[in-house]
């Protein structure tokens, strides 16, 4: 490998916190702090992609890492269709039973505008879509990869799950919980599947799914000509 273990987890490091660091100083000041969080949310998810996908992939260019060396692959094979057919089961019937719950709803959907149009629902879908493939390459591309090159298979696992643990930590323990074994899925899928495309779908999945139950539950919300 190019970067070293330690090398590679410094660069990851840096990344994220430039992204976070950028979040809390433009919104996170009572000077800036916007009405609501429709601007916020946006600017989340297109300078999560920004800084997560191109400046990341950018790096991983400039240390001469080749795009099998990343899991970067935009065709599904029939184990990926499988681990995709079973996400758009379960997650759903997840998102249905948790989606109502007033902690998921005093959350989300994660733009608080008490009115929504059909265009704000599309923009807020194809924003998050936009982040979640630069998310998924960050985590389950540019991390895991090429510690399964250097380190294998668990090691690596454990190194992307206690990374992404990390990062949800301030979110409580069953965020943190939660998202740790979604890191194990989603890595195993990557592995099998030989690419990160799998798991930014199903990530997709969760996210839209999370999205459009907690709008349609949320009484504080409404779309228009919804009823």
């Amino acid at each position: 490998m190019y970067l070293s273990i330690f090398q590679l987890l410094l660069i990851i490091a840096a990344i994220y916190l430039a992204w976070y660091l950028l979040h809390q100083l433009l919104f996170h000041q009572s000077f800036c702090r916007p009405a609501n969080h429709m601007v916020e949310s946006f600017y989340n998810r297109l300078f999560g992609f920004l800084f997560l996908g191109i400046i990341a992939y950018w790096v991983a260019h400039r240390e001469g890492f080749t795009s099998s060396d990343l899991g970067i692959g935009f065709t599904l094979n029939r184990l990926s269709y499988t681990y995709i057919l079973i996400a758009l089961i379960i997650l759903p019937l997840l998102m249905l039973y948790i989606g109502p719950t007033k902690e998921n709803l005093w959350k989300n959907p994660k733009i608080r505008n008490h009115r929504w149009t059909w265009t704000l629902v599309l923009l807020s879908s194809i924003s998050w879509i936009i982040f979640l493939f630069a998310y998924e390459f960050f985590f389950r591309g540019f991390l895991l990869f090429p510690c399964i090159h250097e380190l294998g298979i668990t090691w690596a696992v454990i190194i992307n799950v206690l990374v992404y643990s990390l990062i949800h930590i301030g979110r409580g323990a069953v965020m943190t919980i939660g998202a740790g074994l979604f890191s194990i899925a989603l890595s195993l899928i990557s592995y099998h599947t030989g690419s990160f495309f799998a798991a930014f779908i199903i990530h997709v999945i969760l996210a839209l799914s999370n999205e459009w139950i907690s709008l349609y539950y949320n009484p504080d919300m409404k779309v228009k000509g919804l009823a």
